[in-house]
């Protein structure tokens, strides 16, 4: 369980803080606020869903699973994003589950809803394409890393994603629950995050992990965290100078 801030306005997730006013004073009368408890599924793979999800001071995890039973998480989404593209691309059956990482708050809307919305508001439904293109490259980017970077580098992003999604620098974590989301061994994360906080990088307590240095983290760390982050940014940015004048 993570520690973010206690923020119950939608306005806490970036990309319902990203439209216009008026689409978001209209979106309001549509969206309900949900408190989301630590493992509860939203959807299995090959199901249609019910709702997106707009997280506010939770973390959803689209997770994949094997046929031996293993799992990997390929994106994990809090403030920055939505759960749900699949809905906003015709609410087709996405092979993903989306599991709640971590409880907190939320808003959603009914699939219904978002059907309507995108047909009648060019604002919203442009906002959801330009988020759909950043959420495919934060998952290529998250592979990309999976693959090719070591486990060290792996959890730096992690945790840069973790406290930036959060807005927190103090998580209440377990390894095995990190090692989870990297889909390696338990022993891996543990020997990782041993090597962090001797470089004073982090503080790891059992079940709670502190970033002592964002910066210096940021610098250990791949480029992958970097590169989906400035991407959504500057999608953002660009959403906003074409639909906010």
């Amino acid at each position: 369980m993570p520690v973010p801030k206690t923020v119950e306005s939608p306005e806490q997730n970036v990309l319902l803080a990203t439209l216009p006013k008026s689409e978001f004073d209209k979106l309001l009368g549509f969206i309900e606020h949900i408190e989301l408890a630590a493992g509860r599924t939203l959807w299995d793979s090959g199901e249609k869903g019910l709702h997106i999800y707009f997280p506010t001071t939770c973390l959803i995890s689209l997770n994949y699973d094997s046929d031996n039973g293993s799992s990997i998480s390929v994106a994990t989404l809090g403030r920055n994003g939505i759960a749900g593209t699949g809905i906003v691309m015709g609410n087709v059956r996405t092979p993903d589950r989306a599991v709640v990482q971590y409880p907190g708050s939320a808003y959603r809307m009914k699939a219904t809803t978002v059907k309507n919305e995108l047909k009648e508001c060019g604002d919203f439904h442009s906002l959801m394409m330009t988020y759909t293109q950043t959420l495919m490259t934060k998952i290529s980017q998250n592979a990309i890393c999976n693959r090719l970077h070591r486990i060290d580098q792996q959890l730096c992003r992690l945790l840069l994603d973790f406290s930036d999604e959060l807005q927190s620098d103090t998580f209440n974590i377990t390894h095995d629950v990190i090692a989870g989301v990297l889909g390696v061994r338990r022993e891996s994360v543990s020997l990782a995050a041993g090597q962090l906080q001797s470089r004073k990088l982090i503080k790891a307590t059992r079940g709670k992990l502190k970033v002592l240095d964002l910066k210096a983290l940021s610098s250990a760390a791949c480029e992958c965290y970097s590169v989906a982050k400035d991407h959504l940014d500057r999608s953002l940015a660009t959403y906003g100078s074409d639909h906010n004048s």
